[in-house]
């Protein structure tokens, strides 16, 4: 019989050699508390660890060079672990279901496996990003007013919750700003005939940016004879 997390061995009533079995158990135990698995994540997509391998680390050090943001399925065991990223992409740790913890690129961070759910253990203290735009001139139609490359993984919130944007001079009408992610939709920003702003993600849904995302501010295909001195802040926090 094993143990029924870690699979240690169990010393069996009249066995020979106990001493055998009770120095494997140490050795799993031991393995468990200070042992690092490097795990190579080159492939990218969906890596996964095996329970015995998960059963003998206490630390997983990812490595490798995916393409991009990849998941670590890891298996159905309950017990901390300490995970570091050392892939240049981010990664989602998940189980078989259930929640699952972000880690970015370059960071470490202590969680719990629950047979079926990942979370952080203790709280930590949410980083902020902020970024944005400025643009003084009256824009041509379809100007790119601003472009930020991004330098690690960051969610924006639904709909830019947080945002903020101000105009010197208002524009005549309804004046959409386009946010773009590698040329595909991430967004709009509009401005009314008031200079109030309002602001949407694309699918109301948030926006997880990952490093090496070019961002786009576009002003929309009519150009606005009246609008200038804009400036508009989006925050996030990082992954």
């Amino acid at each position: 019989m094993t143990s029924p997390n870690l699979a240690a061995p169990h010393v069996a009533a009249a066995q020979n050699q106990k001493e055998v079995t009770i120095n494997d158990a140490i050795n799993a135990l031991d393995l468990a508390m200070v042992a690092t698995l490097s795990v190579d994540c080159t492939a990218g997509g969906t890596i996964s660890p095996t329970l015995a391998q998960v059963q003998r680390a206490a630390r997983l050090a990812l490595t490798g060079t995916p393409a991009a943001a990849f998941t670590l399925q890891l298996p159905a065991i309950s017990r901390l672990l300490a995970v570091q990223n050392g892939t240049g992409q981010s990664v989602s740790l998940r189980q078989a279901s259930g929640p699952m913890v972000d880690l970015a690129a370059g960071r470490q961070d202590l969680i719990h496996v629950g047979g079926n759910a990942v979370s952080r253990v203790g709280a930590r203290q949410e980083e902020a990003w902020d970024f944005g735009m400025t643009a003084f001139a009256t824009p041509e139609a379809s100007a790119v007013l601003g472009k930020v490359v991004v330098p690690r993984a960051v969610l924006l919130p639904v709909d830019f919750a947080g945002a903020r944007g101000h105009a010197d001079v208002a524009p005549t009408a309804a004046f959409e700003i386009a946010l773009t992610r590698n040329g595909a939709p991430a967004g709009t920003i509009t401005i009314d005939a008031t200079g109030a702003f309002a602001f949407a993600t694309a699918g109301g849904l948030a926006l997880s940016l990952v490093p090496g995302d070019v961002l786009r501010f576009v002003a929309p295909a009519t150009a606005d004879a009246t609008i200038a001195g804009m400036s508009v802040t989006l925050t996030g926090s990082l992954l």
